[in-house]
């Protein structure tokens, strides 16, 4: 196919539909030539990332919107993207915004999307939601828009609450016969073993005017200290009614059913469009699990990570009784698991090498009990536990979980990065899953295909492509610009040029040759994966390990697709085609496919001001023209 219609046109500009038609085609083109068609793309998108409409916009993002579908077809046609990745969708509070604090079972109520309580379900007006937005503040300006405002999310008059509120009480008066309410006691049934319990939880919170439990009478701390419970506590929560009189464990298991009804129409959606949605399942468990489940979980241990120096390690959270796998403990591992594979089409299993070779902790206390912190983290000390067997919680738990809901296991994903995942390694590899790498640490043996793919006797080598997926850096890492910049690994450099066939001194040379060079390199192998920063070539940083500012708030810019175009014509974001056409060149010598490729890279990265930085403006400008 001869792409007739880039000649004498000038460059860094949007496509018009027509050449993005054609740039699709040739990539695919050179994704088959390169035997990678048909892996993974996927682009790590956590909900309060999303951009939202102005008027609608209270200060967060969510995938449950329809402004989330406009992001994922923008990404699918211009980086073949074919799965998002979540962050872990729990419900979090103001005071530890980490998702990965989350609860296991309860989705945040801050990612309902207010838009489809009215469009959908007709529980509120979009009045009213314009109406709270202008209450919280009015519209957050363009120019602090990419920030995630948690202060207004969660605040109890400016956030969601009074919308999710009003939301509640039109569901009251709708008749019992109503469609959305014999949904709701369906819901209910289904999911008794957890739903009851968190909202009882929230009844307590209210009840004692504190979420911390510590903070509540011990016998209520004790609440589900046996799996059945004290009936005489949970009888009086269940009575528990907050300041406006409405009843707490009602109120909360409605919110609980809106957004699990919002999760499944948005992955409705993705799947009809050829995205697949994969959800993060973290490791540790939160306060509110560790109360519901209480007499699953061991007393005084929790996961944890080395790294903190002097002997100390940084607590995580509650972790299971291992003494108790074969029985509550397992259990409710395998519920945590199977809640996760009934929602979503694969997992991200956070710190997998902790099911295989815990690494677990105890809080370390000063003379009257309190927990030592350091820099907002919490202090431990290392306790030696083993597991009865290696392979038992990842095999007969997780991937037992996987089998019965239908999910493949190469769309359960194991991240075995640092701590104690080496000796584990065989083991993750013998499962099944999906392994996930980085090229953060990249040089000739780590963080390179060339080692994975390569024999040898090292825990890491022997890989197939598609039986692990590579990216630039998680969530917890810098930027593809700030590496770019700032390698891990000084001999990075050589390790690109010789895999890429590369010159070196160009790369050390000007760091956005050696950003298009990352980027490329993941055209190497069979699946990638890509932070939201990185696509979009903004030197933003999602979380930084150990510290507590400034974490969690990276948000999109609103014109996600001007702000693309304009930041990849300044040799930052992803290019594909340039990646493409890189690869080809070294790969196979296809030179008339790279040339092609190479064209609309040029479209991309050369200067043109004033140039149509929107497929809309591009087409009006090119019709315009003619």
């Amino acid at each position: 196919m001869k792409i007739n219609s880039l000649k004498n046109l000038s460059f860094q500009r949007a496509f018009t539909t027509a050449e993005k038609k054609e740039y699709m085609q040739a990539c695919e083109e050179a994704e088959k030539e390169l035997g990678i068609r048909g892996g993974k793309t996927i682009a790590t998108i956590f909900d309060v990332q999303v951009p939202k409409a102005p008027l609608y916009d209270i200060g967060s993002g969510t995938l449950f919107g329809s402004d989330a579908q406009e992001l994922a077809g923008f990404f699918k046609g211009m980086f073949g993207i074919n799965g998002i990745q979540l962050a872990p969708q729990g419900q979090i509070s103001n005071y530890d915004k980490s998702p990965y604090s989350g609860t296991s079972f309860s989705l945040g109520a801050h990612l309902i999307d207010p838009e489809s309580l009215c469009d959908n379900y007709n529980l509120l007006s979009r009045d009213d939601v314009i109406h709270q937005v202008k209450r919280g503040g009015g519209v957050i300006a363009d120019k602090i828009a990419d920030k995630v405002h948690y202060d207004r999310i969660f605040d109890s008059e400016k956030g969601f609450e009074p919308l999710l509120k009003k939301a509640y009480r039109n569901f009251e008066q709708l008749d019992e016969t109503d469609s959305l309410k014999k949904e709701f006691s369906k819901f209910k049934k289904d999911n008794s073993y957890w739903l009851h319990k968190d909202a009882l939880f929230e009844a307590c919170a209210q009840l004692h005017n504190v979420r911390d439990m510590r903070k509540w009478p011990l016998e209520f701390q004790n609440t589900f200290e046996t799996k059945k419970g004290n009936q005489k506590i949970i009888k009086l929560l269940e009575k528990v009614t907050d300041k406006q009189g409405d009843n707490v464990v009602d109120y909360n298991e409605f919110i609980q059913f809106i957004a699990d009804k919002q999760l499944k129409d948005a992955k409705e959606k993705f799947n009809s469009s050829g995205i697949d949605l994969y959800t993060d399942c973290p490791v540790a468990f939160s306060q509110k699990d560790y109360w519901a489940h209480k007499s699953a979980f061991h007393p005084t241990q929790e996961f944890g990570c080395d790294g903190m120096g002097g002997g100390k390690y940084n607590c995580w959270g509650a972790a299971p009784d291992f003494s108790k796998l074969h029985g509550e403990a397992g259990e409710l591992l395998k519920q945590k698991f199977d809640m996760a594979f009934s929602r979503y089409d694969g997992v991200r299993v956070d710190a997998a090498w902790q099911y295989i070779k815990p690494m677990i902790v105890e809080p370390i206390r000063n003379g009257w009990g309190e927990e030592k912190f350091e820099n907002g983290n919490k202090m431990g000390y290392k306790v030696d536990v083993e597991l009865p067997y290696d392979s038992f919680i990842l095999e007969d738990i997780i991937m037992k979980s996987a089998d019965e809901h239908g999910v493949k296991r190469d769309d359960v994903f194991l991240e075995m990065l640092g701590g104690n995942s080496y000796p584990g390694l065989e083991v993750a590899k013998k499962s099944g899953g999906t392994l996930i790498h980085i090229s953060r640490y990249g040089g000739f043996k780590w963080g390179n295909p060339r080692h994975y793919e390569s024999l040898g006797d090292n825990h890491y080598q022997n890989m197939k492509p598609g039986s692990y997926i590579f990216g630039i850096g998680a969530h917890d890492d810098p930027s593809a610009i700030h590496q770019s910049k700032h390698p891990e690994k000084d001999e990075q450099h050589t390790a690109l040029a010789q895999h890429l066939n590369l010159n070196e001194y160009n790369l050390r040379a000007d760091n956005k040759n050696m950003l298009s060079a990352l980027y490329a390199q993941l055209y190497t192998t069979k699946s990638r994966f890509f932070t939201m920063p990185d696509i979009l070539g903004q030197d933003r940083r999602i979380n930084t390990p150990n510290t507590i500012e400034g974490n969690w708030v990276y948000r999109a810019p609103r014109d996600i697709e001007r702000a693309y175009y304009e930041n990849v014509a300044q040799g930052h974001g992803l290019n594909r085609a340039d990646a493409l056409s890189k690869v080809l060149r070294a790969k196979t010598g296809n030179s008339s496919l790279a040339k092609r490729l190479n064209q609309f890279a040029k479209i991309l990265k050369e200067d043109w001001k004033g140039a149509p930085m929107t497929t809309k403006e591009a087409d009006k400008y090119y019709k315009n023209k003619k």
